[in-house]
């Protein structure tokens, strides 16, 4: 079991609601909720949309673990919470310690070789939100406003989230990037 799966089964135990009552409510199939519980299904963005408004709770609570009311978070990587999108091999490991439900939040999203990454479209995006682009591994293509920039391991660059951006892996193996979204 992963870390969402165990957080998912938790607010279904919480709530005392069944595996199908949860499905029902999602617009999910009773195995698929099983199958996103046990963690062996990762689950798309939309769907976790589907599941958090189903147990009536914001997607960060199923992303992140809660509080435990310190001044000090420790989010360890067994906890981060892994999405993926449709149509798309980009996976995003959400990066916890609180960070998702303030003003700034972080994911590193994972290509696979010579794969392109997911699309503005997918991700809802706030006109004047910036964000951060570092490339941890590999060589990645930054897409951004109608243009494409080379980027390799170290390399940085700061956008407004508002203008269609992506990222597209143009090595040989797998490619990783942080985003740090702001505001």
């Amino acid at each position: 079991m992963n870390a969402l799966g165990t957080r998912v089964k938790a607010l279904r135990y919480q709530r005392g609601l069944l595996q199908k009552q949860v499905a029902e409510k999602a617009g999910l199939t009773k195995s698929m909720m099983s199958q996103i519980e046990s963690g062996r299904l990762t689950p798309t963005l939309p769907t976790l949309g589907k599941l958090a408004g189903a147990f009536g709770v914001p997607v960060s609570e199923l992303l992140e673990p809660t509080a435990v009311g310190e001044s000090i978070r420790i989010s360890r990587k067994r906890d981060h919470a892994i999405v993926s999108f449709e149509d798309c091999t980009e996976r995003w490991t959400v990066l916890g310690a609180g960070l998702f439900e303030g003003k700034i939040r972080a994911v590193i999203a994972t290509l696979d070789s010579k794969t392109r990454g997911v699309s503005t479209d997918k991700v809802i995006i706030k006109p004047g939100q910036m964000k951060l682009f570092h490339v941890l591994q590999g060589k990645v293509a930054l897409r951004y406003a109608d243009k494409s920039y080379s980027m390799g391991e170290g390399d940085s660059a700061l956008i407004d989230g508002a203008a269609p951006h992506g990222s597209d892996n143009v090595g040989r193996g797998r490619a990783r990037v942080l985003w740090v979204i702001l505001g």
